[in-house]
C-alpha cells in the first residue's frame, strides 16, 4: 500500500490569520506617545508683529503661552483664537482647549499652531453678569401681647388694706417678742413705754393747743359784739 505523508503540525498557512494572531500592538497608544514627543511650530500674531518658536507638544501649556505673550507683546488684557478644521475662530483659554488646537496642528505637515492675539477681554469675560438681588430684610416681629386673662394669666395681687395689715402686725408682735432674747425684750419694752409716753404728751399738747385756739376765737367774737 502507498505510504501516507504525515499531516504537518502547527497552524495552517493557507487560511487568513486572525487579528489577534496577525496584528501587532494597538497603534492608538503608540500614536498618542508620538504626538507627545512631536514638535510643533507655534506662531502668535498680533499688534502688527508675529512671534515664532518651536516646542514639544507635551511642553505647551496655556500658562507658558500667556507668559510668552506678556514678555513679547506687553499686552495686559488679551485672548487667543485659532482657526479649526472647519475654518471657525475658536477661543483658547484653558489647557484642554490648547491641546485640542495642538492635536489639529499635528495633523498638518509641517505641524504649525497659528494663534491670533486679540487685545481686550474675551466676549465671554466681557459679558456683564446679571445683577444679584438680595432678599428684602425680614419685618421685625411684633412683641408678644400681654396676657389678657385665661388659665395661664398670673393672679392679680390682692388690694392692700392698711387696717388689716396693722392688725395682723399687732397680732403677730407678741409671738415675735417672745422669741427674742430677754435683754432685747427689755430694750423693746422700754422703747414701747417711751413711745406711749411721747404719744400721750403729744396728745395733751394738741388738746391744749386746740383749747387755747377756741378761747381766743371766743374772745374775739365777744369783742366784735
Amino acid at each position: 500500500p502507498p505510504n501516507k505523508s504525515p499531516r504537518a503540525s502547527g497552524p495552517r498557512l493557507d487560511r487568513p490569520l486572525s487579528k489577534k494572531e496577525g496584528s501587532g500592538p494597538d497603534p492608538a497608544p503608540e500614536q498618542e506617545s508620538q504626538n507627545k514627543m512631536a514638535t510643533v511650530i507655534v506662531k502668535i500674531s498680533g499688534n502688527n508683529q508675529t512671534r515664532r518658536w518651536t516646542s514639544r507638544a507635551d511642553h505647551l501649556t496655556f500658562a507658558s503661552i500667556q507668559k510668552r505673550v506678556a514678555d513679547n507683546f506687553q499686552t495686559p488684557k488679551f485672548y487667543l483664537t485659532y482657526k479649526d478644521d472647519e475654518d471657525d475662530d475658536i477661543n483658547v483659554s484653558t489647557d484642554e482647549e490648547l491641546q485640542e488646537a495642538v492635536s489639529l496642528a499635528l495633523k498638518t505637515e509641517p505641524a504649525v499652531l497659528r494663534l491670533k492675539l486679540v487685545e481686550g477681554l474675551s466676549p465671554a469675560a466681557a459679558r456683564p453678569s446679571p445683577p444679584t438681588t438680595s432678599p428684602p430684610p425680614a419685618a421685625p416681629s411684633a412683641p408678644d401681647a400681654a396676657p389678657q386673662g385665661g388659665a395661664n394669666a398670673p393672679p392679680a395681687p390682692a388690694e392692700l388694706n392698711p387696717h388689716v395689715f396693722f392688725q395682723n402686725l399687732a397680732d403677730a408682735l407678741p409671738q415675735v417678742m417672745s422669741a427674742l432674747p430677754p435683754p432685747l425684750q427689755s430694750i423693746l419694752s422700754q422703747m414701747e413705754l417711751d413711745t406711749a409716753a411721747s404719744a400721750a404728751a403729744n396728745a395733751a399738747a394738741n388738746a391744749a393747743s386746740r383749747g387755747a385756739s377756741s378761747a381766743s376765737g371766743a374772745a374775739a367774737t365777744g369783742l366784735g359784739a
